[in-house]
């Protein structure tokens, strides 16, 4: 019997949305693939401590806010209350659920997996320390070690005031305030979040917009729809210091005018932004190249060293969950022999779940302009939309980016209704090259809110039906 340790075609550290993906999909085209993952479970942060926990939070939170509002439904609903352990308890529950079926699907398709700290110990060679001890041999190496909290140098969480997005699910009760530093979206849907079960919140912003990579009158309304749900917002402002005092997060902020002004909070989160997790996992020994921690790689993920790839919030793309699933099946096409076209990151959709919704896909007004190109642009709004009127949700609208000459679709931003499943449309739009005018004569059913993209595109040509 042969004692010879198995040598996989590749191995993939992290199992993350783009590591275990990526694992499945090597299966499916017949490597033999090993998955490596320090933490007793899979799923990465996405499933345990992102996506998947804060938006089943945010739907709690949806309900709550319905049921305060239900009068105007003609739902009379009495003595509504939040049980906030009950809304921690479901959001577990929901995260369980899926990290069962993650595990049962790593399974089906025969994955190896090892479980412990994943490092690169020479080319070829995984050292895995932890709950499983091994040296793991294989042809290729996937680097998906994903991302955790950036904070600012001399700031640190104690996990009980001042939290980061992982203790800030952990919390028992809704803080009757809340202080949140950055108004990207993961600020922004926590800010959203937590006001809508009704904490007195403030963000701070050191950027002159919330969501500042989207298109700006996206930005701009929203900021006007939060401030108009009681959410204060300081953008331009920069945080000079935070301290627990009185177990209180008191901090320090400057102004756009250079004013000092104290703002005192019972709880504090920082969502400034996220570090890739590249650090101590052996790519120095190996002569990979990192630059600010990231991993510079060509059209097929692979890095500088050959056999070793990087894929997901480690590499200089979007940090989102679905760019690093796509890039994980695409390494794995390309060690299977397949013909593989890069993935055009112009084209990923990108959604912020906060109320109102943010979704977008291409190029920004402003972007498009930089470029070159003569800009034409539509807005139509959710206001002169039947469904929407239905719903009770009238604020927002959908905006197309054009290029003058032929109203090929550049890009398709929106804020309002369901707008993170209708930025489908605008994702296919573009990957098919469409133009406005394309657009305007599908037929979109009715009522729905899918027709406000009917109605902007037929809006480039100066023809909306119903406004």
């Amino acid at each position: 019997m042969s004692t010879e340790p198995i040598t996989y075609d590749v191995a993939v550290i992290g199992s993350g949305p783009g590591g275990y993906v990526a694992a499945i999909k090597a299966n499916q085209l017949g490597l033999k693939v090993a998955l490596i993952e320090k933490y007793s479970k899979f799923g990465g942060t996405c499933l345990h401590w992102g996506c998947i926990p804060t938006k089943s939070m945010l739907y709690s939170a949806e309900l709550y806010d319905r049921a305060l509002k239900g009068k105007e439904f003609g739902i009379l609903c009495r003595d509504v209350k939040v049980d906030f352990r009950q809304v921690k308890a479901r959001k577990d529950k929901v995260v369980k659920k899926l990290a069962m079926g993650t595990a049962f699907l790593i399974k089906k398709n025969h994955v190896a997996t090892f479980l412990g700290k994943g490092t690169i110990a020479s080319p070829g060679t995984v050292r895995v320390e932890g709950e499983t001890a091994a040296e793991v041999k294989a042809r290729n190496i996937v680097i998906a070690t994903g991302s955790e909290a950036m904070l600012f140098p001399g700031l640190e969480t104690d996990g009980r005031v001042i939290l980061t997005n992982k203790e800030i699910l952990d919390l028992d009760t809704v803080p009757k305030s809340l202080l949140v530093v950055g108004a990207g979206a993961v600020g922004i849907e926590f800010a959203s979040l937590f006001a809508r079960f009704g904490a007195d919140v403030a963000v701070v912003e050191m950027l002159p917009r919330v969501l500042p990579l989207e298109d700006q009158e996206i930005s701009e309304e929203l900021h006007k729809l939060l401030s108009k749900r009681r959410i204060k917002i300081l953008v331009g402002t920069r945080l000079e210091s935070m301290a627990v005092e009185d177990g209180r997060a008191v901090a320090t902020v400057l102004t756009p005018g250079g004013e000092a002004q104290r703002i005192t909070a019972e709880k504090a989160l920082i969502a400034v932004g996220r570090k890739p997790m590249t650090e101590g996992i052996g790519l120095e020994q190996l002569g990979v190249i990192t630059s600010r921690g990231r991993i510079p790689v060509d059209a097929h993920m692979e890095t500088n060293v050959p056999g070793v790839f990087a894929i997901g919030d480690v590499v200089p793309t979007q940090q989102l969950a679905h760019v690093a699933s796509h890039q994980g099946m695409l390494v794995m096409r390309h060690l299977a022999g397949e013909h593989t076209a890069p993935l055009n990151y112009e084209q990923v959709p990108s959604c912020t779940f906060s109320y109102p919704e943010v979704a977008s896909v291409g190029l920004t007004e402003q972007e498009a302009r930089a470029r070159g190109h003569e800009v034409v642009t539509s807005r139509f709004p959710f206001a002169a939309i039947g469904k929407a009127s239905i719903l009770g949700e009238n604020d927002g609208f959908v905006k197309f980016v054009c290029d003058k000459k032929y109203n090929q679709i550049l890009g398709v931003h929106m804020i309002g209704p369901h707008v993170t499943e209708l930025i489908a449309e605008g994702t296919a739009a573009l990957g098919l090259e469409a133009t406005a005018e394309d657009v305007s004569h599908l037929i979109h059913a009715h009522p729905t809110v899918s027709e406000a993209l009917m109605e902007a595109a037929e809006a480039i040509y100066g023809a909306a039906i119903h406004f």
